[in-house]
């Protein structure tokens, strides 16, 4: 089944809230200051043809219905909520047009998203925005997407995204007809819903617990490694539930509401040399760059830290799940050693924790959790939400996205900027999409703890140099002349760090 088919088929109205989902609705209930958005900035050649955009938009209206569905809680907050059809429906509500004041810099763009999404979204309406952005430099132009994280995760995002966009630059644009419009439930109607639901629930427990038991007599061996597999993950989710808090100065002076948005790209075939080398993951290499550039944030501002706790999402997704909406991830914690200077040693460390992740499965235990507590009252999602925010200092996602050049209504998307949310305790989120041969990556900052962010941008850049260096890895000569360049521009006047 195509992906925009999946996506189709799993916003129809009427759907329960899944429990993986209504954990980040809550968490902002929770939390007010947070903004659990999914959200990016694309870079675009030029404006892309108006009348086009506007049926791409119509398409994916209709590809996409959860866009025009809006959350209804359930009666009394007993079950979780509901997704039904927007009767006061306004695509001009949702999709708006700026113009940027000359000169239109990079900077203004960014600084236009901080605003917009430091604003939260209307929970009244359907949960999303998008802007198209005109009077960039060099006769570019620019879209800014923000959607719910209750939507949508961000491997979802990316066929929302293929949903939009086109595989060429003339590609015609054709809309299919339009869903019809399902009216509100009356209440009664509602709450017979919900005690149907939260019957289902209690019968599929049931039935689920009975067919386990009838498995496990008929395979005692393989019942056995499913409950030592489940053990273990849930084993490894507590460990990283309950983990010591650790103190970060530089997170105290935030107020969890203001946003600085910034953006910078990493070439995607060099980061894929460097982790070939060290024979690791993508994954470690990004995590053991973050570190990096994090511990000389923090030499820089003079605070010594020996680590910090990054919450990383793992996707869980199958491949016939690639296209639908909702949050299919688990959650790891992974302790950065940022206080290491050597980045072999910092590799190491980081490789071992995920390593670990793996084997005791513990982000698929996360899903699970979730589904456990569907039959508990919304409360106690609540008071999760709660206990988790705060617990963690910084969060970084990494997200495969398109591996060719796509199209959005004849403009060309030259770069993707992905951005994850932050909140009190928790100043900075990385968020990284690979996208043709350029990883985009889009770094959340709240003001008041990091007020030089641009710096966040030269350790990543150091730090890549450094991890290539270590390797062995010989990059080609394009490379080499970028690297003197950027060199006579000055970046050698970095700080550099002790050897440990």
């Amino acid at each position: 089944m195509p992906a925009t088919d999946r996506l189709e088929r799993a916003a129809r109205p009427g759907s329960r809230m899944l429990p993986t989902d209504a954990l980040f609705w809550y968490a902002e209930e929770a939390t007010p200051e947070l903004r659990p958005l999914v959200a990016a900035v694309l870079i675009l050649d030029r404006l892309p043809d108006r009348d086009r955009l506007q049926k791409l938009l119509e398409r994916w209206m209709v590809r996409i219905p959860r866009l025009r569905q809006r959350v209804v809680e359930a009666p009394l907050h007993l079950g979780l909520p509901e997704w039904e059809d927007d009767p006061h429906f306004e695509l001009e509500y949702h999709a708006r047009d700026v113009v940027l004041p000359e000169p239109g810099t990079d900077a203004q763009l960014f600084e236009f998203a901080s605003a917009v999404f430091a604003t939260p979204l209307d929970h009244m309406r359907p949960l999303w925005e998008a802007y198209l952005i005109e009077g960039l430099q060099g006769g570019r132009a620019a879209c800014f997407f923000k959607v719910h994280h209750t939507v949508m995760d961000g491997v979802a995002s990316m066929a929302g995204f293929d949903a939009l966009t086109q595989a060429h630059r003339a590609e015609p644009v054709r809309v299919p007809k339009a869903l019809p419009m399902h009216p509100p439930r009356p209440p009664a109607v509602r709450v017979a819903r919900l005690i149907r639901d939260l019957s289902w629930n209690a019968a599929a427990g049931m039935s689920a617990a009975a067919g386990f038991g009838m498995h496990a007599v008929l395979h005692p061996a393989q019942a056995s490694d499913s409950v030592v597999h489940a053990i273990r993950g849930l084993r490894g989710f507590l460990r990283d539930l309950n983990a010591p808090t650790v103190h970060d100065p530089l997170a105290d002076p935030a107020t969890g509401i203001g946003r600085r948005l910034d953006g910078m790209t990493l070439s995607l075939p060099r980061l894929r040399r460097i982790k070939d080398a060290l024979g690791v993951t993508l994954n470690d290499v990004v995590l053991t760059l973050v570190s990096g550039a994090v511990g000389r944030y923090h030499e820089h501002r003079s605070v010594h830290v020996d680590e910090l706790h990054c919450m990383v999402p793992i996707s869980l997704r199958l491949e016939h799940e690639r296209g639908a909406l909702g949050n299919r991830v688990g959650m790891c914690n992974i302790a950065l050693p940022v206080g290491a200077a050597d980045p072999l040693i910092r590799l190491d460390i980081i490789r071992r924790q995920t390593n670990a992740a793996k084997v005791d499965r513990r982000g698929a235990a996360y899903p699970l959790m979730m589904r456990a507590l569907a039959f508990m009252p919304s409360v106690v999602f609540r008071l999760l939400a709660q206990a988790v925010t705060g617990r963690i200092n910084l969060i970084c996602t990494n997200v495969p996205g398109p591996p060719a050049i796509r199209y959005l209504a004849g403009a060309k998307v030259e770069v993707i900027y992905p951005f994850a949310p932050v909140a009190v305790g928790t100043p900075l989120s990385v968020a990284l999409l690979s996208y043709a041969d350029v990883y985009g990556i889009g770094i959340d900052t709240d003001p008041a703890a990091i007020p030089d962010p641009e710096l966040l941008h030269r350790y990543l850049a150091a730090e890549v140099d450094e991890l290539e260096r270590r390797a062995r890895v010989h990059p080609p000569a394009a490379v080499k002349i970028k690297v003197q360049r950027a060199t006579r521009k000055g970046h050698d006047t970095r700080p550099q760090r002790a050897a440990s």
